[in-house]
């Protein structure tokens, strides 16, 4: 079986501009964060309703008890990743989750397939603008379009190049990173296996996420009580030392 040379792979990516790009994609959140939090206060209230409204729907269509589970379980899970990005100010598909490092493989191919599509659309669309432009139809219209959509396909290939790059340094610690997510989920099953027991208790009466009253509420012993206390504590140091991490990363330029 042939090795794939990462490193090579990593480095055409370099080449052609993937980390200079991510410095500006990493601006570009850390600006997007500030407006969210500026100028819509009621974010994630927004975003819960439009998680309600998509569950609703689909919902209706589900015919077994195990699909209306899967449907709740995916729109809870949405919200609780908003919280996180939102928090953390980190978008899910550039920042790798400490507890489970191997998950940012999903988002990372997840985000490179958008931008694929955007590709798609670009190569579709500039050749048709280009010909309309060049028969002289409606120049002062059409020749913005073209430069909206030359400077898209210039994002979307950046996009791609950095994630492709980023796939291919998983990819190089690939191994590392599934023993290291084993340990870390070994050892969280030990020091917190009674407040899962909570949490999961208190999501199973409701369809939402559990209000922080609601899991109180659910407390039956004192080791319950203190595992969560902990987890919480662990939770808030982890974000602020996330928050940290990232802020210093940009502002050293680092990947």
């Amino acid at each position: 079986m042939e090795t794939v040379n990462y490193k090579k792979k990593i480095e055409l990516c370099e080449k052609l501009g993937a980390n200079k790009f991510q410095k500006v994609v990493f601006k570009v959140e850390e600006l997007k964060y500030k407006v969210i939090k500026k100028l819509f206060p009621r974010y994630i209230e927004w975003y819960d309703k439009l998680c309600d409204r998509k569950k609703k729907k689909e919902l209706k269509k589900a015919t077994t008890k195990e699909e209306q589970k899967k449907i709740i379980d995916h729109y809870r899970m949405q919200k609780m990743i908003m919280r996180k990005e939102f928090h953390r100010e980190q978008n899910r598909n550039y920042h790798m989750d400490p507890n489970k490092p191997t998950e940012i493989l999903y988002y990372l191919n997840w985000n490179k397939d958008i931008h694929m599509k955007g590709i798609i659309k670009n190569a579709i669309a500039i050749p048709a603008l280009a010909t309309t432009a060049a028969f002289g139809i409606w120049p002062t219209v059409v020749i913005p379009f073209l430069a909206l959509e030359l400077g898209s396909l210039f994002v979307n290939f950046q996009c791609v190049n950095i994630q492709n790059c980023n796939i291919y340094r998983f990819k190089q610690r690939e191994e590392t990173m599934k023993k290291l997510e084993e340990r870390r989920n070994k050892r969280n099953i030990e020091q917190y296996s009674e407040a899962g027991s909570l949490v999961t208790r208190t999501m199973e009466k409701t369809e939402d996420i559990p209000s922080l009253s609601q899991i109180i509420d659910s407390i039956q012993t004192k080791e319950e009580l203190e595992q969560f206390r902990k987890l919480v504590q662990t939770t808030l140091g982890a974000n602020r030392a996330s928050s940290k991490q990232e802020s210093d990363a940009k502002g050293s330029g680092g990947k």
